[in-house]
């Protein structure tokens, strides 16, 4: 008896919010097993890094600077040369994984919505990796690598995860998400109106 009265005790709200925010973060941790499959079975990721140098060459080309460029490895030629590799962790992909497992962790939400929120801020991850790049570059060519290599370990690791937060919490912002959270809430009471009514038809019969 007393495990059943504790199983079916009412959670206060405070408890309700604890539990949803515990559900929540079991999800996110759930969803996120693909960044550990790729992880354990060393998934090459090549043609990806090899695209990601494409780019960022040809951005540092525009801005004036002499690069060339062998595979996934990119060579600035200055004063000092400057060579580097694009291994598989700076394509952004276990950014895109996190933004993946933030948005289908949340509750209630329309599949075409999660979809969208994926089609518009995968760009945006790809774009922030590539200013991550660039700014690696243009850091070492100010100051030093020492310093430059500081900076990617640090400074640009935390702005990609500031930028995938950025973008989920945008998503939850989207007007479409609070129409259907609003509909949602609006329906359910209607529902048990009409079931009272129709109860109280009943018994008055």
């Amino acid at each position: 008896m007393p495990k059943k009265a504790l199983w079916n005790r009412k959670l206060t709200p405070q408890q309700q919010r604890l539990w949803e925010t515990l559900f929540f973060l079991m999800k996110v941790l759930v969803l996120s097993i693909p960044l550990y499959l790729v992880i354990i079975f060393s998934v090459s990721l090549y043609p990806l890094q090899v695209l990601d140098a494409s780019v960022s060459s040809a951005i540092l080309r525009a801005m004036g600077y002499q690069v060339t460029q062998q595979g996934s490895m990119i060579t600035v030629i200055g004063s000092s040369s400057f060579s580097f590799f694009l291994t598989d962790d700076c394509t952004a992909w276990k950014s895109v994984l996190f933004l993946f497992a933030l948005i289908f962790a949340v509750p209630k939400v329309p599949l075409r919505s999660r979809l969208s929120g994926l089609g518009l801020g995968i760009p945006v991850l790809w774009l922030g990796n590539q200013v991550r790049v660039v700014g690696v570059v243009l850091t070492e060519q100010a100051t030093n690598q020492q310093f430059a290599m500081f900076t990617h370990d640090y400074f640009w690791r935390v702005f990609l995860v500031g930028l995938v937060l950025a973008v989920w919490l945008l998503w939850l912002r989207c007007p479409y998400l609070k129409e259907a959270s609003r509909h949602r809430i609006a329906f359910k009471p209607q529902s048990k109106r009409k079931s009272r009514r129709h109860i109280t038809r009943k018994s008055k019969r």
